[in-house]
């Protein structure tokens, strides 16, 4: 039917050891009408748009994401966006190596802020960040044409 929208499946996943990222995933799950859910909670059945979060921590993601990565199929995750705070960089370059080296699109896009870490970035994210994250994944998935 001309017009007519796809119904994609969504789901969003996250990583934290701060609750910062947390933060973020709830923002977006929100915005586009979905749970979000750490990484523990694995991703059944086919998936067209995996939001995938995490903080950098030490300038890596976290072994626990590297082993949630490797029960990601290409087959069955069609593309991944990938979400991140910190303090120092982002987590996009690491989580990219990661997720292409098990096969996965992962899209050239992705939304970062700052995270608090000690005294730096105090109270980041803050409100402002959530609701930064929730435009983006709008946006994002909008352009699918969805």
């Amino acid at each position: 039917m001309k017009g007519r929208k796809t119904i994609m499946k969504i789901e969003v996943r996250y990583f934290t050891k701060t609750g910062h990222t947390k933060k973020l995933a709830e923002g977006i799950a929100n915005q586009l009408g979905v749970c979000a859910k750490p990484i523990s909670d694995l991703v059944e059945g086919i998936v067209d748009v995996l939001f995938l979060g995490e903080g950098l921590y030490s300038f890596d993601i976290d072994e626990a994401m590297k082993e949630f990565i490797k029960t990601l199929h290409p087959s069955n995750i069609k593309m991944v966006i990938v979400f991140s705070s910190g303090a120092f960089g982002n987590a996009y370059a690491p989580m990219k190596r990661e997720l292409e080296a098990q096969g996965l699109n992962v899209s050239l896009q992705e939304f970062h802020c700052k995270g608090n870490l000690g005294f730096m970035f105090k109270n980041r994210p803050n409100e402002k960040d959530v609701y930064n994250a929730a435009v983006f994944a709008k946006t994002f998935i909008a352009k699918m044409g969805v």
